[in-house]
């Protein structure tokens, strides 16, 4: 009985979670809140991306398929700026998406093709609500670099989340 438990795979950590005890066991060149920021940050740009991907390929509209090329190009160019701060920051992020958003991300993708467009705008208008609150935030942060960053990207976020609710109203 014990051999056959001991045969099965331990489970992998989860990348936010793992992010986090690494960066509270070291020192950081910024705030606990602007570390924190960071690895969400980066764990939405991934699934953001992620997100965009299923819907360029499984769009049923243009509108849907030129929003996702559009997240896709977009959420590259931030992801590369954040883990950039992050590695000035000595701030540890996670290199691939966490459980949570990884079980959303299977959400959409075992989404059936009617169905698809109306889970993938919930989705991506639920993470830009909640990332354009979270680069709010981020502007007031002590931390200069990371407040900049936040104010720089901010209208982008903010114009994610029109394009998707413009978007929305059509359907």
């Amino acid at each position: 009985m014990s051999a056959c438990a001991s045969s099965k795979p331990p489970e992998e950590p989860d990348s936010v979670s793992t992010a986090r005890q690494i960066n509270q066991a070291k020192s950081m060149a910024v705030s606990e809140p602007a570390a924190k920021f960071l690895v969400e940050m980066v764990d939405a740009r991934l699934m953001d991306y992620e997100e965009g991907q299923l819907a360029a390929r499984r769009g049923s509209s243009a509108a849907i398929r030129d929003y996702g090329r559009l997240m896709m190009r977009d959420q590259t160019r931030l992801l590369s700026r954040l883990e950039l701060l992050a590695l000035e920051a000595q701030v540890t992020v996670p290199a691939v998406i966490s459980d949570d958003k990884r079980d959303g991300l299977n959400d959409l993708i075992d989404a059936e093709p009617d169905d698809f467009d109306k889970r993938f705008i919930r989705s991506i208008h639920i993470d830009h609500k909640r990332d354009v609150g979270a680069f709010e935030k981020a502007t007031g942060f002590s931390d200069a670099a990371i407040a900049e960053f936040a104010r720089r990207e901010l209208p982008l976020i903010q114009s994610h989340l029109e394009g998707i609710e413009t978007i929305r109203k059509s359907y």
